[in-house]
């Protein structure tokens, strides 16, 4: 039972970012079934009339894709619910009737694997996965990518090395390779497995040399390992491979990474040397003033107002980086006010 516990947190992790598109319908929970299902619509009457309304009005390609997407979305999100509470599916059988309608969705397949895992029974999750690669639909890119991470976490789990390295080989040929590199840097850091993470490191710095989100991540992973001079060693090694027009890019993220993961002296200091080179920068310096800002111990009606428009100035001068920085710089500061 350990184990299966075990199992189902390293899944709940891998569905994290899908978990936000749950909420899109209100349910409603049909008591003769126990089944959540779509709110009431209209009576058939209502829909005869608005198709033929809509007929009328000739769609456009870019409309009728829309219109397409939104049912689909409606559909999924039914079928989602059914996963969840005293309604979720508790045989295998249940399962596989639930995948005749929901193919596509990587929710479904990593829910059923989680369930076999539950089950002790780790071929057949293994087998599952195998079988959703080839039911998700080709351009389902997203839907894939999801199912072979939560592959990955299955074998960093319950295989040993060389099975997850193999499982990891196969997944860079067929999903966006720069992705699945930092998926799997995710998965070996929280598992603790220095070894696989150490090769992961080394084999994407060399295939992608040339970006600074790969540059960064090891940074990051550095700072998090309290190694300062290895941190130092990466962002320098970093400026070698990148192009100086993205040096600025690099140096400035590394000191907001200090200021995160880091030291937060260390972090200013690094700031006020590229102030010191590109005093015209005025992004640097509102980004380096908003850094500072937000570390001071003031009151959460001012703290939100300087979150705010820190964020406001990222979205329209920043990059999606960021902008993501300054999120997850607000939810820490609200963390640890709810914690104290």
């Amino acid at each position: 039972m350990a184990a299966a516990k075990k199992a189902k947190v390293s899944h709940d992790a891998t569905l994290a970012p899908l978990s936000k598109q749950q909420k899109v319908l209100k349910p409603q929970l049909d008591t003769e079934t126990g089944w959540e299902e779509l709110e009431t619509g209209p009576s058939p009457d209502e829909l005869v009339a608005g198709e033929e309304e809509t007929a009328k009005v000739k769609l456009s390609k870019h409309q009728k894709l829309q219109r397409r997407k939104a049912e689909e979305t409606a559909i999924r999100e039914a079928e989602l619910r059914r996963l969840q509470g005293d309604a979720a599916p508790t045989s295998a059988a249940e399962y596989e009737a639930l995948l005749l309608s929901s193919a596509d969705s990587s929710f479904v397949w990593i829910k059923y694997m989680a369930f076999l895992i539950s089950l002790g029974d780790i071929e057949q999750a293994r087998a599952v996965a195998q079988r959703a690669f080839s039911a998700i639909n080709y351009r389902e890119d997203a839907e894939k990518f999801n199912v072979w991470v939560a592959l990955l976490n299955l074998e960093n789990t319950y295989g040993d090395e060389t099975t997850t390295l193999s499982t990891l080989g196969r997944a860079l040929q067929h999903t966006d390779a720069r992705r699945m590199y930092l998926a799997a840097t995710d998965i070996f850091q929280r598992s603790e497995r220095t070894s696989l993470l150490e090769q992961c490191c080394k084999a994407m710095s060399r295939k992608f040399s040339a970006s600074t989100e790969i540059w960064l991540r090891i940074v990051r992973l550095r700072l998090d390992q309290g190694d300062e001079e290895a941190a130092s060693a990466t962002l320098a090694r970093s400026l070698q491979s990148l192009p100086k027009s993205e040096h600025v890019h690099m140096i400035s993220h590394t000191a907001l990474l200090e200021f995160k993961h880091g030291d937060a002296e260390r972090g200013r200091s690094i700031f006020e040397g590229i102030l010191r080179n590109y005093p015209k920068r005025l992004d640097l310096w509102s980004v380096a003033l908003f850094e500072r800002a937000t570390h001071l111990h003031l009151p959460a009606k001012k703290m939100k107002f300087l979150f705010k428009r820190w964020l406001d100035f990222e979205k329209a001068q920043g990059n999606a980086e960021g902008v993501e920085h300054v999120k997850k710089s607000a939810m820490a500061f609200v963390e640890s006010v709810g914690q104290s």
